[in-house]
Order: structure tokens, then sequence, then C-alpha cells
């Protein structure tokens, strides 16, 4: 009697020490479950400032690159612009060679024309050697004929000097103009270059951001796994208790999500909500539909950001800026469905 008393109680105690064994299994691997947890939220909001972060650097970069296709369209105009000047030289520069051999030849002539009067010789008679003439009639034609050559040489010479000078002065101005269209060109390339070295940073620092949210996720993910690997083998073993039941939130819109929107078209000048000027290519949208920073292709439009908020822009709703009112105008209000990035 007394053995049995003996061995139900040891049964009895192992019973229990397994029901304790069982329920503090399930408080340690939940403590252990809970750990990681402060984990997560400081790389949740770590991934968060490094998503505002990239967006801004986005919008920055957006910026950028609109600044950057304004300079090398200045660059581009100014290397037209001394296209045609170096064209107008060339063709002043032959006009000035041609005025400069005109006065050549004129001069010339009229030379010979004055020699002629002193090289009459081997008469005995002045007036004979002065105009090589026999007879007073025959000297005053040659003398007539004489004076309207030398006349006409004059006025030839005169409107040649006249010619050259002009096409000197145009072709100094031509010269000025050009020397200024080179520096304002090299200025225009090096500002160019200046917002191209800007843009090519901006990118790698989002690369850098992007890189990093890469990161903070795959550590998320490993966490997590963790934690349900602890919670399946809780269950495993505490197979009295609850089960488990693990919540996994929505995913987030994937890159290519297309959205149907009404769009109209604006032109009014200023700084946007996010503090950059209006440019091609910058939209207003409704951040609780399409988070400001986004990038979109819009049909009929092209490559866009959204980068402002309206008053009158709320659900699919956006605005297109455009660089004239006229445009804008010829946009007026359509539906269109538009690719997000």
């Amino acid at each position: 009697m007394k053995t049995h008393s003996t061995s139900d109680a040891a049964r009895l105690a192992a019973v229990f020490t397994g029901f304790l064994l069982v329920a503090s299994v399930p408080v340690a691997l939940a403590a252990d479950a809970s750990g990681p947890n402060p984990q997560i939220a400081s790389l949740r909001a770590d991934d968060e400032s490094l998503e505002g972060r990239a967006n801004a650097a986005t919008l920055e970069l957006y910026a950028l690159e609109a600044e950057l296709v304004q300079a090398r369209s200045a660059a581009e105009r100014l290397s037209a612009r001394q296209a045609v000047v170096e064209r107008d030289r060339t063709a002043v520069r032959k006009q000035l060679a041609i005025a400069r051999s005109a006065v050549t030849v004129s001069e010339s002539r009229l030379a010979d024309l004055v020699r002629a009067l002193y090289e009459q010789s081997g008469q005995a008679d002045p007036l004979a050697i002065l105009l090589g003439a026999q007879s007073l009639e025959e000297a005053l034609t040659g003398l007539d004929n004489l004076s309207r050559a030398a006349g006409e040489n004059n006025r030839i010479i005169e409107q040649a000097r006249a010619s050259r000078k002009r096409h000197a002065e145009l072709d100094a101005r031509l010269a000025a103009r050009d020397a200024e269209l080179t520096r304002l060109a090299a200025a225009a390339a090096a500002r160019a270059g200046s917002l191209a070295d800007a843009a090519e940073t901006r990118k790698r620092f989002v690369a850098g951001l992007r890189h990093q949210q890469g990161l903070n996720a795959a550590r998320i993910a490993s966490i997590e796994s963790q934690a349900r690997n602890a919670e399946a083998r809780t269950t495993a073993i505490a197979t009295t208790s609850a089960p488990v039941t693990t919540t996994v939130s929505a995913p987030l819109a994937t890159s290519g999500r297309t959205i149907t929107v009404s769009s109209t078209g604006y032109s009014l000048r200023g700084r946007t909500a996010t503090g950059l000027p209006t440019a091609p290519g910058v939209v207003a949208v409704d951040p609780s539909v399409i988070p400001l920073g986004t990038r979109m292709t819009i049909p009929g439009y092209g490559e866009a950001i959204a980068a402002d908020i309206g008053g009158a822009v709320h659900g699919n709703v956006i605005d297109l800026w455009f660089a004239s009112k006229a445009e804008a105008m010829a946009w007026g209000r359509r539906t269109v469905t538009i690719t997000l990035h």
C-alpha cells in the first residue's frame, strides 16, 4: 500500500513537472520572439527615414535633370548662332577682299592715266608734250577724255574705299559678336557639365539610399523569419496551446502599376509644394493616391514626377505643367492611363 502510494505520487509529480515544462516553453519562446520587435521597429523607422530622403533626393535629381536639359538646349542654340555668325563673317571677308581689290585696281588705273600725261615725249610743242596732241582741238578732246576718265576713276575709288570701310566695320562687329557667343557657349557648356556631374552624384546618392533600404528589408525579413520559426517551434511543443496566427500586411504597390486619372494642363510659374520650381514634367497629385516623388509615364506628355499638390487635386486627378498657356490650353482636360514607376 505504501509502495503504491509512492508510485502514484511519483507519477503525479512527473505529470505536473511536464505541464510546467510545456507551459514554460511557450513563455520562453514568446520572449525570444518578442525580442527582435524593437529591432524591427528601429529598422522600419530607419527605412521610413531613408524613403523620405530618397524621395527628396529624387525630386532634387529631377530638378537637376530639368535644368540640365535647359542648359544643353541653351548651349545648342548658342552653337547654332555661332555657326550663323561664322557664315556671315566668311561672306563679309569675301566682300571686303573684293572691295580692297577694287580700290587697288582703280588707284592703279588712275596712276596710269596721270603717268600718260607726263610720258608724252618727242614733241616740240608744249601742248603736244602735255596732251600728246598735234592741234588745239585734239588737245581739248584729249583733255576732256582725260578729265572724264580721271573723274570716273575717282568715283570708283571713293565707292570702293567706302565699301571697304563698311565691310571692315561689319567684320569687326561680327568678330566681337563671335567672341561674345564663344564666351556664352563656353559658360553654357560649363554649366551643363556642372549640372551633369551634380545629377550623377545625386543618382549615386539615391542608389545608395535604395541599397540601404534593401539591406534593411532583408534584415527585417530575416528577423521575421526567425520569429515565425520560433512560433512554429512553440506550436509544435505546446500542442495544447492556442494556435499562433500571423498577420501579414498588404504589400505596397509595385513598379509598373497603372492608374487612370483625369489630367488638366496649367502654366503658372512659381514654387511647388516640395519647394522645387515649376518645370516641364512637374505634376500636381493627391498624395493619398500618388505619393510625392513618384515617377510616372503619361501618354502624350512623357516622363514626369509627382512634385506638387493642389487645392483642386483630389483622388484620381493630376495637373500637368506646360511652359506656355497655349500648350496648357491645347492639352485641356483629358482622361489618361498613366504608369507609375
